[in-house]
């Protein structure tokens, strides 16, 4: 384990201002280096997660498609400090296919996180999603998720057991159980602790007792959330130091690391 290590799985992370996702635009107004700047002050040292923007999908995968080209090209500014991820949509299949074969050529195995409510999937079914989630698994995809949403996750996760799933955002105490309640039944299933959740005192050691440290990954959802806080969250709950540092640090860097291409 690297000692201070902290992996945070759900960062939007941007250069350009119109990707910056902060709530209160022109409060911070960063470039790469003070984003990333902020990241570390934070503790954090590693990165994963998509590129999002505000602005609807003008021009159809092509919109998908340069989200994902920034990902890459930000990826080479940042290095080491960057994983990737990359965005999918169930109305084109085939496109998507293709993405995924491309990005595994890039050396890139994070879909997601994806997000239905801005990308205008909410009305499509596990049907289909099935070529696209067959290839991912095909090409050893790790797939993170928004929740909450109306699909039946569960039926699509165990109907890929070789493939990793990360929902993201444990949300409130009701949002809380039913998560743990899919942990339960889904084993290739995670839960990132981005976004609302780590600010009730004693949601993360619950889940810890319920689904064990082994399941959890530590999340911001910066620039939306602020890092600090959810580093220091993390540090106050009263959870032994090995979980800490499997949340913080060591799930993460199994889950990336076991992703590859049984293609």
């Amino acid at each position: 384990m690297k000692e201070n290590a902290v992996i945070d799985f759900h960062v939007h992370p941007f250069a350009d201002p119109s990707y910056n996702l902060n709530l209160y635009p022109g409060t911070y107004d960063l470039d790469l280096r003070g984003m990333k700047g902020q990241l570390e002050a934070a503790g954090i040292t590693h990165i994963c997660g998509s590129v999002l923007k505000r602005e609807p999908l003008r021009e159809g995968f092509e919109s998908l498609r340069a989200l994902n080209r920034e990902a890459l090209r930000l990826q080479e500014e940042l290095g080491d400090f960057y994983t990737p991820g990359f965005h999918v949509h169930p109305a084109y299949a085939r496109e998507s296919c293709e993405e995924i074969a491309y990005m595994h050529g890039k050396g890139v195995r994070l879909m997601g996180e994806l997000v239905h409510y801005m990308h205008g999937w909410g009305d499509f079914s596990e049907r289909d999603w099935a070529e696209i989630l067959d290839t991912a698994q095909q090409y050893g995809m790790v797939c993170s998720y928004h929740t909450p949403f109306d699909y039946d996750m569960g039926k699509m996760i165990k109907g890929h057991p070789r493939m990793t799933f990360v929902a993201a955002h444990p949300g409130d105490r009701q949002r809380v159980a039913e998560h743990i309640e899919m942990l339960k039944s889904c084993p290739n299933l995670c839960l990132d602790l981005s976004g609302t959740g780590l600010h009730r005192f004693g949601m993360l050691k619950h889940l810890v007792e319920q689904v064990g440290a082994e399941r959890l990954l530590f999340g911001t959802d910066y620039p939306i959330c602020n890092p600090g806080m959810y580093v220091r969250a993390v540090y106050r709950e009263e959870i032994g130091s090995r979980e800490r540092e499997m949340i913080l640090y060591g799930n993460a860097a199994r889950i990336l690391e076991c992703s590859k291409s049984v293609s």
